[in-house]
Formats: C-alpha cells, structure tokens, sequence
C-alpha cells in the first residue's frame, strides 16, 4: 500500500462534524448508557454557560491543565452534596466576583448560586459555575484565583 493510500484510509476514520457527517451513524453513547450516571447523582461538568472571553483553556500551561483533567475524574466519584460538604474542594461564593470580567450571563437567574471548585487547592487554580441536579454549569476558569478569594 502506497504512502497516500495510508493517508487516505486514516482521514476516513477520523471523526466528522458539519453537513458531511452521514446521518445513519449509530451513537457510541445512548441515553440509556446515562441513566446509571444520573440516578447515582455523580457530578458531571457542562460547558454549556462557558464564558470563553473571560479566561480561556488556552491561557492554561499543559501542567494546569492535566489538574483541570484530575479534578474532572475526581468529581465524578462525588454526588453533589458530598462535594459541596468538602469545602477543602468546593465553596460557595460568598459575594461579587473581584473582577468585572467574572460577569454573570443575563441568562443566569440571580437565585442560583455560584460555586468555586478547587482544581489545585495548594495552587491558585479554579473553576466557577453552578450546580443544577448532579450538574456543574461551568462559567468561568480561573487560573490565578482572581474572581473570588475566600475569607
């Protein structure tokens, strides 16, 4: 097999996104693959109110960002109330943001309330949301500890 051959047959096993996927591709993952995930009540990170303009992941070294990956593997073996309990881990914010850039979106209800989760608590590094059911709504990263210093 020539070495264009090769090059070839790897693209076609790549991933495809936009109006050249095919639309009889099975999913990997089905809702009911979820539903064991969701009755435990492990907690799962959403990107969904991600504030990108804020502080983005390519502002983080290699290093942080392997924490950032640990703690995600960590908060999975947490239920919500087993994570909130740790305040070594997870705190409540406990007033406005330091800085303007940490700005709630309008589509946030002012009710919610706003969480720091520990990504290297000897470090600075965190990341703030809010939980909705076994659900962390990421909001903003924050490398430097710079939204909201405790105590």
């Amino acid at each position: 097999m020539g070495r264009g051959s090769r090059r070839q047959n790897e693209r076609s096993k790549a991933p495809r996104f936009g109006p050249e996927t095919k639309q009889e591709i099975e999913p990997v993952i089905s809702i009911s693959d979820l539903s064991p995930h969701l009755d435990a009540g492990s907690v799962s990170v959403s990107l969904r109110y991600f504030r990108r303009e804020c502080e983005c992941f390519s502002d983080w070294q290699k290093a942080e960002l392997k924490k950032f990956v640990g703690t995600l593997e960590k908060l999975r073996s947490h239920s919500v109330d087993q994570l909130k309990g740790k305040k070594s881990l997870c705190d409540i914010h406990k007033g406005k943001p330091n800085e303007a850039r940490f700005n709630i979106p309008d589509a946030i209800s002012p009710d919610l309330s706003i969480y720091e989760i520990k990504i290297d608590p000897s470090n600075k590094l965190r990341m703030h949301g809010f939980f909705t059911g076994p659900v962390f709504f990421l909001l903003w990263l924050d490398r430097m500890h710079a939204c909201f210093k405790s105590g």
